[in-house]
């Protein structure tokens, strides 16, 4: 039988008393039972976490008003209860956690493949100014980078539907794509 002093008096291993008692119990015994979380952890810094985790358990249940220390028959085997649980505990949220996030998953400049606000911006004011540039084209020519762009025709087939030439249709689509290109220029200042 183990004989641990405790705050004014003594407690055998075995015997009951309070939450405080508890703390001193751990405290008495603390390499030991350190030992005993590190070897359920398997690791050291986790059971030097688990025993700070422990004894601010016991500290809360020393101020909870429904405890009673006395009733737990074995305080050496319920400290071990405690820290056993502990550390399944922390090993659940280490778990949780690489679930979350996996190491090497995302590297530490991570971006995003998404467009950034300005780019959906830059890119719906440009749209705006090639729809207004096709706007400004001639009739012919609006159909033919409509027909060729719009909806992916080749140049054969928007000569077949307008009735016109392949040589044409090529004309066309120069023209429309210059206009285009330098009212974008022209928007960006560059013309």
């Amino acid at each position: 039988m183990r004989i641990v002093l405790i705050r004014g008096g003594v407690m055998r291993s075995g015997q009951r008393g309070t939450a405080s008692d508890l703390t001193s119990l751990l405290e008495a015994h603390y390499e030991d039972l350190r030992r005993f979380a590190a070897r359920k952890a398997r690791s050291a810094s986790l059971a030097d976490d688990v025993m700070q985790d422990a004894w601010l358990k016991l500290s809360d249940l020393a101020r909870a008003p429904g405890f009673d220390g006395a009733a737990v028959r074995n305080p050496l085997s319920y400290l071990r209860r405690i820290i056993a649980n502990l550390v399944v505990d922390r090993q659940r949220q280490a778990a949780a956690q690489a679930r979350r996030i996996a190491p090497g998953e995302l590297p530490l400049d991570a971006g995003s493949d998404a467009p950034s606000a300005f780019q959906v911006l830059a890119g719906r004011q440009e749209i705006a100014i090639v729809q207004a540039a096709i706007a400004e084209l001639p009739d012919k020519c609006r159909q033919v980078i409509l027909l060729y762009r719009g909806h992916d025709l080749t140049m054969q087939q928007v000569a077949d539907r307008l009735g016109v030439s392949p040589r044409t249709v090529e004309n066309h689509l120069a023209k429309a794509m210059s206009h285009c290109r330098r009212r974008l220029k022209e928007a960006r200042g560059d013309g």
